[in-house]
Protein backbone atom coordinates (compact mmCIF):
# COMPACT_ATOMS: atom_id res chain seq x y z
CA UNK A 1 0.00 0.00 0.00
CA UNK A 2 1.35 3.40 -0.96
CA UNK A 3 2.19 5.65 2.00
CA UNK A 4 0.31 8.91 2.42
CA UNK A 5 2.49 11.92 3.13
CA UNK A 6 1.60 14.83 5.34
CA UNK A 7 1.72 17.11 2.30
CA UNK A 8 -0.92 14.96 0.58
CA UNK A 9 -3.15 15.03 3.66
CA UNK A 10 -2.88 18.73 4.49
CA UNK A 11 -2.61 19.90 0.88
CA UNK A 12 -0.87 23.20 1.63
CA UNK A 13 -0.37 25.05 -1.71
CA UNK A 14 3.29 25.25 -2.74
CA UNK A 15 2.98 29.04 -2.87
CA UNK A 16 2.13 29.08 0.87
CA UNK A 17 4.74 26.62 2.19
CA UNK A 18 7.13 29.44 3.06
CA UNK A 19 4.56 30.73 5.58
CA UNK A 20 4.68 27.49 7.64
CA UNK A 21 7.14 25.88 10.07
CA UNK A 22 6.97 22.27 11.27
CA UNK A 23 7.81 21.97 14.98
CA UNK A 24 8.84 18.67 16.60
CA UNK A 25 8.69 18.50 20.39
CA UNK A 26 10.11 15.65 22.44
CA UNK A 27 7.69 14.29 25.05
CA UNK A 28 7.46 16.31 28.26
CA UNK A 29 8.47 14.80 31.59
CA UNK A 30 4.87 14.66 32.84
CA UNK A 31 3.61 12.65 29.86
CA UNK A 32 1.03 15.29 28.94
CA UNK A 33 -0.26 14.79 25.39
CA UNK A 34 -3.72 16.31 25.64
CA UNK A 35 -4.86 19.91 26.00
CA UNK A 36 -7.85 18.63 27.93
CA UNK A 37 -5.54 16.95 30.43
CA UNK A 38 -3.34 20.01 31.07
CA UNK A 39 -3.64 22.82 28.51
CA UNK A 40 -1.28 25.15 30.36
CA UNK A 41 1.56 22.63 30.59
CA UNK A 42 1.23 21.39 27.01
CA UNK A 43 1.00 24.91 25.58
CA UNK A 44 4.10 25.96 27.51
CA UNK A 45 5.95 22.90 26.25
CA UNK A 46 5.26 23.42 22.54
CA UNK A 47 5.70 27.19 22.65
CA UNK A 48 9.10 27.17 24.39
CA UNK A 49 11.55 29.62 22.82
CA UNK A 50 14.39 30.25 25.26
CA UNK A 51 15.38 29.32 28.81
CA UNK A 52 15.96 32.01 31.43
CA UNK A 53 19.76 31.59 31.43
CA UNK A 54 20.16 30.88 27.71
CA UNK A 55 21.50 33.40 25.24
CA UNK A 56 20.36 31.45 22.18
CA UNK A 57 16.78 30.42 21.42
CA UNK A 58 15.91 26.73 21.43
CA UNK A 59 14.31 27.41 18.06
CA UNK A 60 13.38 30.42 16.00
CA UNK A 61 10.00 30.39 14.31
CA UNK A 62 10.14 33.11 11.68
CA UNK A 63 6.97 32.16 9.81
CA UNK A 64 3.40 33.30 10.27
CA UNK A 65 2.10 29.80 11.02
CA UNK A 66 3.37 26.54 12.49
CA UNK A 67 2.34 22.89 12.76
CA UNK A 68 3.03 21.42 16.20
CA UNK A 69 3.85 17.76 16.93
CA UNK A 70 4.89 15.90 20.08
CA UNK A 71 6.89 12.68 20.23
CA UNK A 72 4.91 9.72 21.56
CA UNK A 73 7.90 8.18 23.32
CA UNK A 74 9.97 10.12 25.83
CA UNK A 75 12.92 7.72 25.53
CA UNK A 76 13.40 8.41 21.79
CA UNK A 77 12.86 4.76 20.85
CA UNK A 78 10.20 5.49 18.26
CA UNK A 79 9.74 8.04 15.50
CA UNK A 80 6.01 8.60 15.79
CA UNK A 81 4.57 12.04 16.48
CA UNK A 82 1.12 13.23 17.53
CA UNK A 83 -0.32 16.27 15.77
CA UNK A 84 -1.30 19.01 18.24
CA UNK A 85 -2.63 21.54 15.78
CA UNK A 86 -1.95 24.48 13.51
CA UNK A 87 -1.09 27.77 15.20
CA UNK A 88 -0.65 31.38 14.21
CA UNK A 89 2.59 32.83 15.61
CA UNK A 90 1.82 36.20 17.21
CA UNK A 91 5.36 36.95 18.35
CA UNK A 92 6.74 35.90 21.72
CA UNK A 93 6.43 36.69 25.41
CA UNK A 94 9.37 37.47 27.67
CA UNK A 95 8.87 36.68 31.38
CA UNK A 96 10.36 38.34 34.45
CA UNK A 97 12.91 35.57 34.98
CA UNK A 98 14.16 35.92 31.40
CA UNK A 99 12.63 32.86 29.73
CA UNK A 100 10.62 33.30 26.56
CA UNK A 101 7.73 31.48 24.89
CA UNK A 102 6.06 32.00 21.54
CA UNK A 103 2.56 33.42 21.56
CA UNK A 104 0.73 30.65 19.68
CA UNK A 105 -2.93 31.07 18.77
CA UNK A 106 -4.79 27.87 17.77
CA UNK A 107 -6.27 27.87 14.27
CA UNK A 108 -9.41 26.10 13.09
CA UNK A 109 -7.69 24.68 10.00
CA UNK A 110 -6.84 20.96 10.37
CA UNK A 111 -8.66 20.90 13.73
CA UNK A 112 -10.26 17.57 12.80
CA UNK A 113 -6.80 15.98 13.09
CA UNK A 114 -5.77 17.48 16.45
CA UNK A 115 -4.63 14.76 18.89
CA UNK A 116 -5.81 12.13 16.37
CA UNK A 117 -3.25 12.25 13.57
CA UNK A 118 -0.02 10.29 14.10
CA UNK A 119 2.88 10.66 11.66
CA UNK A 120 6.30 9.08 11.27
CA UNK A 121 9.53 11.01 10.84
CA UNK A 122 13.07 10.13 11.87
CA UNK A 123 14.36 13.13 13.79
CA UNK A 124 18.02 13.55 14.59
CA UNK A 125 18.52 14.67 18.17
CA UNK A 126 19.50 18.27 18.75
CA UNK A 127 18.02 21.73 18.12
CA UNK A 128 18.61 21.61 14.35
CA UNK A 129 15.46 19.55 13.93
CA UNK A 130 13.39 21.22 16.59
CA UNK A 131 11.88 22.91 13.55
CA UNK A 132 11.74 22.14 9.84
CA UNK A 133 10.60 24.11 6.85
CA UNK A 134 7.28 23.05 5.37
CA UNK A 135 9.15 21.79 2.29
CA UNK A 136 9.67 18.63 4.37
CA UNK A 137 5.96 17.78 4.51
CA UNK A 138 6.45 15.31 1.67
CA UNK A 139 9.04 13.40 3.75
CA UNK A 140 6.67 12.90 6.70
CA UNK A 141 4.35 9.91 6.39
CA UNK A 142 0.91 9.38 7.92
CA UNK A 143 0.74 6.38 10.28
CA UNK A 144 -2.94 6.61 11.18
CA UNK A 145 -5.82 8.90 12.03
CA UNK A 146 -7.54 7.56 15.13
CA UNK A 147 -11.29 7.68 15.65
CA UNK A 148 -10.78 9.20 19.09
CA UNK A 149 -8.14 11.49 20.53
CA UNK A 150 -4.90 9.85 21.60
CA UNK A 151 -4.71 8.64 25.20
CA UNK A 152 -1.44 8.10 27.03
CA UNK A 153 -2.54 4.81 28.58
CA UNK A 154 0.79 4.16 30.30
CA UNK A 155 0.66 6.94 32.87
CA UNK A 156 2.87 5.71 35.75
CA UNK A 157 1.23 4.90 39.07
CA UNK A 158 3.25 6.69 41.81
CA UNK A 159 2.46 4.29 44.67
CA UNK A 160 -0.42 4.37 47.13
CA UNK A 161 1.43 6.70 49.49
CA UNK A 162 1.86 9.30 46.75
CA UNK A 163 -1.59 9.51 45.14
CA UNK A 164 -2.72 13.13 45.06
CA UNK A 165 -4.64 14.18 41.95
CA UNK A 166 -6.37 17.32 40.77
CA UNK A 167 -9.94 16.79 39.63
CA UNK A 168 -8.86 17.22 36.00
CA UNK A 169 -6.16 14.56 36.41
CA UNK A 170 -8.62 12.18 38.05
CA UNK A 171 -11.16 12.88 35.34
CA UNK A 172 -8.59 12.08 32.66
CA UNK A 173 -7.58 8.81 34.34
CA UNK A 174 -11.18 7.66 34.83
CA UNK A 175 -12.42 8.64 31.37
CA UNK A 176 -9.33 7.06 29.80
CA UNK A 177 -9.94 3.92 31.87
CA UNK A 178 -6.18 3.54 32.33
CA UNK A 179 -5.54 -0.11 33.15
CA UNK A 180 -2.88 0.15 35.85
CA UNK A 181 -4.75 2.85 37.78
CA UNK A 182 -8.10 1.07 37.51
CA UNK A 183 -6.72 -2.28 38.67
CA UNK A 184 -4.72 -0.88 41.58
CA UNK A 185 -7.40 1.47 42.88
CA UNK A 186 -10.09 -1.21 42.50
CA UNK A 187 -8.20 -3.51 44.85
CA UNK A 188 -7.88 -1.21 47.84
CA UNK A 189 -10.18 0.66 50.14
CA UNK A 190 -9.08 3.86 51.79
CA UNK A 191 -9.74 6.97 53.77
CA UNK A 192 -9.28 9.91 51.41
CA UNK A 193 -9.30 13.68 51.52
CA UNK A 194 -10.67 16.22 49.05
CA UNK A 195 -8.97 19.60 49.33
CA UNK A 196 -10.59 22.71 47.90
CA UNK A 197 -7.45 24.46 46.67
CA UNK A 198 -9.26 27.80 46.40
CA UNK A 199 -9.82 28.12 50.15
CA UNK A 200 -8.12 25.23 51.97
CA UNK A 201 -11.37 23.57 53.04
CA UNK A 202 -11.21 19.78 53.43
CA UNK A 203 -13.63 16.89 53.02
CA UNK A 204 -12.77 13.44 54.40
CA UNK A 205 -14.41 10.30 53.02
CA UNK A 206 -13.82 6.57 52.88
CA UNK A 207 -14.48 3.54 50.69
CA UNK A 208 -15.37 0.01 51.70
CA UNK A 209 -17.11 -1.35 48.62
CA UNK A 210 -16.31 -4.16 46.21
CA UNK A 211 -14.42 -2.05 43.70
CA UNK A 212 -12.75 0.15 46.26
CA UNK A 213 -11.36 3.59 45.57
CA UNK A 214 -11.78 3.33 41.80
CA UNK A 215 -15.56 2.98 42.09
CA UNK A 216 -15.94 5.85 44.57
CA UNK A 217 -13.65 8.28 42.78
CA UNK A 218 -15.26 7.43 39.43
CA UNK A 219 -18.53 8.51 41.02
CA UNK A 220 -17.03 11.94 41.75
CA UNK A 221 -15.95 12.24 38.13
CA UNK A 222 -19.34 11.19 36.78
CA UNK A 223 -21.20 13.63 39.04
CA UNK A 224 -18.92 16.56 38.15
CA UNK A 225 -17.24 16.49 41.56
CA UNK A 226 -19.87 16.00 44.25
CA UNK A 227 -20.03 12.18 44.44
CA UNK A 228 -23.60 12.46 45.69
CA UNK A 229 -22.56 14.32 48.85
CA UNK A 230 -25.15 16.93 49.88
CA UNK A 231 -22.68 19.56 51.09
CA UNK A 232 -20.41 19.22 48.04
CA UNK A 233 -23.50 19.42 45.81
CA UNK A 234 -24.39 22.76 47.40
CA UNK A 235 -20.87 24.09 46.84
CA UNK A 236 -20.75 22.92 43.23
CA UNK A 237 -24.23 24.30 42.57
CA UNK A 238 -22.47 27.67 42.43
CA UNK A 239 -20.57 26.45 39.36
CA UNK A 240 -22.48 28.85 37.11
CA UNK A 241 -21.46 31.84 39.22
CA UNK A 242 -17.89 30.56 39.39
CA UNK A 243 -17.72 30.19 35.62
CA UNK A 244 -18.75 33.78 35.13
CA UNK A 245 -15.84 34.85 37.32
CA UNK A 246 -13.30 32.27 36.05
CA UNK A 247 -14.48 31.51 32.53
CA UNK A 248 -11.79 28.91 31.87
CA UNK A 249 -12.48 26.80 34.99
CA UNK A 250 -15.13 24.76 36.73
CA UNK A 251 -15.44 24.90 40.51
CA UNK A 252 -14.62 21.17 40.65
CA UNK A 253 -11.24 21.96 39.08
CA UNK A 254 -10.20 23.34 42.48
CA UNK A 255 -10.59 19.91 44.11
CA UNK A 256 -7.59 17.71 44.82
CA UNK A 257 -8.05 14.03 45.74
CA UNK A 258 -5.51 12.45 48.12
CA UNK A 259 -5.27 9.01 49.73
CA UNK A 260 -4.77 9.35 53.50
CA UNK A 261 -4.85 5.74 54.67
CA UNK A 262 -4.91 2.64 52.50
CA UNK A 263 -6.33 -0.80 53.35
CA UNK A 264 -4.54 -3.29 51.12
CA UNK A 265 -6.54 -6.13 49.64
CA UNK A 266 -9.56 -4.59 51.33
CA UNK A 267 -8.33 -6.04 54.61
CA UNK A 268 -10.24 -3.59 56.79
CA UNK A 269 -13.93 -4.22 57.41
CA UNK A 270 -16.48 -1.45 56.92
CA UNK A 271 -16.85 -0.65 60.64
CA UNK A 272 -13.10 -0.30 61.12
CA UNK A 273 -12.71 1.89 58.02
CA UNK A 274 -15.54 4.14 59.19
CA UNK A 275 -13.77 4.52 62.56
CA UNK A 276 -10.59 5.55 60.75
CA UNK A 277 -12.61 8.02 58.69
CA UNK A 278 -13.95 9.53 61.92
CA UNK A 279 -10.40 9.75 63.27
CA UNK A 280 -9.23 11.77 60.27
CA UNK A 281 -12.28 14.05 60.44
CA UNK A 282 -11.33 14.86 64.03
CA UNK A 283 -7.68 15.37 63.11
CA UNK A 284 -8.55 17.93 60.43
CA UNK A 285 -11.71 19.23 62.18
CA UNK A 286 -13.59 18.94 58.91
CA UNK A 287 -17.00 18.98 60.59
CA UNK A 288 -16.37 22.36 62.19
CA UNK A 289 -14.17 24.01 59.56
CA UNK A 290 -14.46 21.87 56.44
CA UNK A 291 -17.00 20.28 54.12
CA UNK A 292 -18.12 17.30 56.24
CA UNK A 293 -21.70 17.55 57.44
CA UNK A 294 -21.57 14.58 59.83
Amino acid sequence: MKEITLQTLLDIPSSELSEWTICFNNANAEGVYSFEQDAKRLTEHISWKKGATKKVSFRRINTKYCLQFIRLDKDFKFDEWLFLGAFEVKGYVRYDDGHETYDLVPMEIYSEYVERLIVRFKKRQGPKQAKLSADNLAAITVVRISEKKYINASRPFPGFNSVSLSFKELEYIVHSNIDNWRELLSNINAVYCITDMSNGQLYVGSTYGTNGVWQRWSCYVNTRGDGGNVKLKAILAEDGIYNRICSDKRKADDFKFTLLEVFYNRDGNADYIRKRETYWKEVFQTRSFGYNGN
